[in-house]
Formats: C-alpha cells, structure tokens, sequence
C-alpha cells in the first residue's frame, strides 16, 4: 500500500507541475503569445513546430537507451504531425478564403437587390445560405482535391540529395513566409513537390527556397486544360470550325482579348470519329484557363447547330496489361491479362469468374504506403480507385486558373 501510495503521490506532484506551468503561461505570457501571430492558424503552426522540435531534441536519432525501431518511430510520428499542422493550416485558409469569395458574392446580389433568404454578411458560406450545410475539417478533407500550383525543391549539392525534405522544413518557415501547402511528396530523384494552394504562394515558396544556400525552386509549369465539343457537323473542318466558332462567339472572342488572342488561346487537338460514314465528330479543342471559363459559360454557336463544351481529361488505358498511359500495340507485357480477373492467359469477354479482382490496384496495393484499396471491380469500373487517384494527379497538373 505504502508503495502504491507512493507513485500515486509521485503522479499527483507530476500534474500539480503541468497545471502549475499552465497557470503560469496563461498568467504571464499566452495573450502575449497570440496577440505575436495574425491568425490563429498561425499559432497553432508555431505551436506545433515547437512541440516537434522538443520530440526531436529529447529523441535524438542515436540513443542507446532506446530501440532503434522505437526511436524511428517516435522521430517519423512527430514529423507527420508537423506535416499534418501544415495540411491544416493550408485548409482553414482554404475555408477561410471560400467564406469571403461568398460574401462578396452576397454583397454583389444584395446590391442588386436578390439576396439569398437568410443570407447575412460575414457569415459567407459557413451560415446564411439557405440548402447548404456547414463545411467541417472532414468534409474538406472528403472532397475532390481543389488546384494546386507545384514548386519543385532539388539540392544544390550532390551530397544533399536525399536530405532535401529535411533541408526545406529547416529553411523555409511556410507560416512566416505566409504561405499556404496543401502537400508534399518525395519522387524518385530525391527532390520534393511542394503543392501551393494558390500561384501567388507558389511564387513565394520558390522565393523562400532561392533564398536558401543548400536549395534551389522552380515552379512546375502546368498544362493547359482541354474542352469537348460532342456531335458536331462533320462537314465543319478544322479551319473552318474556327472560323465559324469566332464569327458566331462575340463574348468568348472578347474574353481573348481579340481575334488574335481567341487565335492563340483557343486550338484544336484533335477529333474523336470522322469516318466516311460518321455524320458527326466530337472535337478536343486546347484552350488557355480564361478562353475555359467562356466556354463552359453557355453554349457555343455553330451554324446549324449550338453545343455545350464540357470538360475533357484524357486517360488512355491499355487493354493488353491494363496499365495506364500506354496503347496495347507498345505494351511490353508479354502475356494477355484478364482486365476482371487479373490473371494471365485469356482476354476480358472470356473470363468465366464470378468475382472481380481488379489488376490495377493489386498492383498499386504493392507498392502502397496507406490503406489498401478495395480490389472488388473490373480494371475498366468507372469507381476504380487508382483510375480516379490517376485521373486527380492528371487535373492537378492542369491550368485551370485560380
């Protein structure tokens, strides 16, 4: 009993010692501490950062006394939460600049004279409009990844390559900086991608990473986005289909600034059909971010015809090996692979399992990090999750404007 009651007053003289520096910050120095920072995301930034380097002061990376998985552990846990602040931070500002983008939209319809039933300023899209629901951390984190704009980090110094993460969150500060991340991601050359969430933090973190004398910056420059014109007149050529779209489209000729700016902004990549017998084609055409915007904001005017553009991701699948980015004539599988069941030997239409297994994330399963992913579908389901994760990286690297 004197032993139990011994470590019960051991843990009780522990606790009196935490709340007693408690009482002492909040008494002496936490208003002072919060009133340093702009923003509370800031703080809590700071805060982690600092909680970090004291987990890694006290779990130095060689250490007798500890085991050397345990250490590794603990070390990589108390960076993923500095990685995880970061995330954060980047999706409060997020949120924060969706619910001002949704005021000025209030503050527009009421000078107009149309505003929303219940609709009042400063609460944007948090509270106010009538059908939608508040947006918490887990419906953010949910959602489709919004654009980003990459900066990609490479050493300076051979002898640095491998060390260029750990370099960047000792050099540059994304919270000073007031930069906002939205991810990082190590790739095969040792260099790291860092995703902004807008191109004025792009252009600030490649600043910040210059500024360093072991790193250097360069913003990935990202490609422009494509539209599909579905069911168009055969008979309207390409240079023809130009000219009749210019000469029937005042508003998107003026968005480009002229007809010399729709010229150079609005192309054709290439159509979809056009045998002999096709009556219609659909037509790819390759645009700037702003000609986009004008185009998907009504129809567009042809002669005997008005159609809508809709957005277009090109995602080309081989239907030997079911692998992506590839045709079935270049594929270097050697044997047939079924796309239902993932096995070798005979072709989709004549496989006879009753159960899918999808070959494409068997194979991404093997070399995952996180969670497997459900392996229940065809290699051509619509809800294939590596397809969608693919097709996501694939937007991500398109210019979609801010």
């Amino acid at each position: 009993m004197a032993e139990g009651g011994g470590r019960q007053r051991r843990r009780d003289s522990n606790i009196s010692l935490i709340s007693e520096g408690e009482s002492q910050n909040t008494q002496g120095g936490l208003h002072s501490d919060r009133e340093q920072y702009d923003s509370p995301e800031e703080l809590l930034n700071s805060r982690v950062r600092e909680l970090s380097k004291v987990i890694l002061q006290h779990i130095p990376a060689r250490a007798d006394s500890i085991k050397v998985e345990a250490r590794k552990a603990c070390r990589e846990a108390a960076e993923k939460v500095r990685d995880y602040a970061m995330e954060m931070v980047g999706i409060i500002r997020m949120l924060k600049h969706e619910v001002k983008q949704k005021d000025r939209e209030i503050a527009e319809l009421r000078s107009k004279g149309n505003v929303p039933v219940g609709a009042q300023a400063g609460q944007g899209e948090l509270k106010g409009i009538v059908g939608v629901p508040n947006r918490g951390y887990a419906a953010a984190a949910a959602r489709p990844k919004q654009a980003t704009y990459a900066v990609k980090v490479t050493a300076k110094e051979e002898g640095d390559i491998r060390q260029v993460q750990k370099l960047l969150k000792t050099s540059v500060d994304p919270t000073k900086a007031k930069v906002s991340i939205a991810a990082v991601r190590n790739i095969k050359s040792g260099a790291v991608i860092v995703e902004c969430n807008t191109k004025q933090d792009a252009e600030k973190l490649r600043t910040a990473v210059e500024a360093s004398s072991k790193l250097r910056g360069r913003e990935l420059e990202k490609a422009n986005p494509r539209v599909i014109l579905g069911r168009i007149d055969a008979d309207l050529t390409k240079d023809r289909l130009m000219r009749v779209i210019a000469r029937n489209n005042g508003d998107l000729v003026e968005a480009c600034g002229g007809l010399e700016g729709f010229d150079r902004q609005v192309k054709e990549k290439f159509r979809i059909g056009g045998k002999d017998q096709d009556k219609y084609v659909s037509v790819v055409l390759e645009v700037t971010s702003e000609a986009r915007k004008a185009i998907l904001r009504g129809r567009i005017n042809l002669e005997w015809q008005s159609v809508y553009a809709r957005d277009f991701v090109s995602l080309q699948q081989c239907y030997k090996c079911y692998g992506y980015g590839h045709k079935s004539a270049g594929c270097k599988e050697r044997h047939q692979v079924c796309g239902k069941c993932g096995e070798t030997g005979h072709e989709f239409k004549q496989c006879k399992k009753q159960v899918a297994s999808c070959i494409v994330c068997v194979r991404a399963n093997e070399t995952r990090k996180g969670p497997a992913c459900r392996i229940d579908h065809d290699a051509k389901a619509p809800q294939c999750p590596t397809m969608q994760r693919i097709k996501q990286n694939i937007i991500q690297s398109i210019d979609y404007g801010q």
